[in-house]
């Protein structure tokens, strides 16, 4: 295959894998001995410019680029590089995942999962499952909430989102992406039933959660934390003060505060296992 000559116009990137591409290599060139981030380029491995595949991509400042192109740096060597970028990447999701699965089991609301019923049918040839009632209810109630939400921002969302790394998965309630460059927006929800459940750790979970699904897409988003509390009363900003300062100190994350009362959808108690 011939090269192209280097200053020919280059084919457009689409911009969610060309921010794939800098996130992986941390705005960085990809040399580890350079590590210049003033002026980045994306090389293609394959010298086929038609190629956008992200593993076909690499960061490159503009010194190591050209070298590149002069087959000063050989493609075996880029892919290597490459390699290790990737490796390292995939390294980091895991972790940051692993660490969200551990601080956020409480806010999770998972899609409702049939399990065995305690309560079997007499014949032993039939078996009876059932979703755990407070599953059910808090599932529920976050679509209502989620709906709600909809009709106020002018948007539909994309319910029970999961990206999946190997064995673990980044969960968000609800996601909105964009075609062009506007950044998706995140919707994680939390049902705060009484005023003791108040905890400033609802703002820091959403904001990592949306910089794993960047690491994760190449794709920017903002966060909506969207908060369900048991009583009218608790509307008031007295009522949850650390969730909402929780939000304030952190960007590009807002809070969207309902009560149950004006869902229209009391799930109760739901059940201590909850929480």
């Amino acid at each position: 295959m011939s090269k192209e000559p280097y200053d020919s116009v280059r084919p457009h990137v689409p911009a969610d894998v060309r921010r794939l591409v800098l996130v992986e290599a941390g705005h960085a060139c990809a040399l580890r001995v350079c590590g210049e981030t003033t002026y980045v380029e994306l090389h293609h491995i394959d010298e086929n410019r038609e190629n956008n595949d992200p593993g076909n991509l690499i960061a490159l400042c503009d010194m190591h680029h050209k070298m590149a192109h002069d087959g000063k740096i050989d493609r075996k060597s880029l892919r290597l590089y490459k390699e290790r970028l990737s490796a390292s990447r995939e390294s980091e999701i895991v972790e940051r995942l692993t660490r969200l699965e551990t601080q956020s089991e409480i806010a999770r609301s998972d899609l409702p999962v049939a399990q065995s019923s305690a309560e079997q049918p007499t014949d032993a040839g039939i078996r009876k499952i059932a979703a755990r009632r407070w599953q059910v209810q808090a599932f529920a109630l976050s679509q209502v909430a989620i709906t709600r939400f909809e009709k106020e921002a002018g948007v539909y969302f994309e319910r029970h989102v999961e990206l999946v790394a190997g064995e673990k998965r980044l969960v968000l309630d609800g996601l909105k992406q964009f075609q062009d460059d506007q950044a998706d927006i995140v919707v994680d929800f939390v049902y705060v039933r009484k005023a003791y459940l108040d905890a400033p750790a609802y703002g820091n979970w959403l904001q990592e959660k949306l910089e794993v699904y960047e690491l994760m897409t190449g794709r920017r988003a903002s966060g909506v934390l969207l908060a369900v509390v048991g009583k009218d009363a608790m509307l008031e900003e007295a009522a949850i003060p650390e969730i909402r300062s929780s939000v304030c100190d952190v960007e590009d994350v807002t809070l969207r505060v309902y009560s149950c009362g004006q869902l229209g959808f009391h799930p109760g108690p739901i059940s201590a296992s909850l929480f």
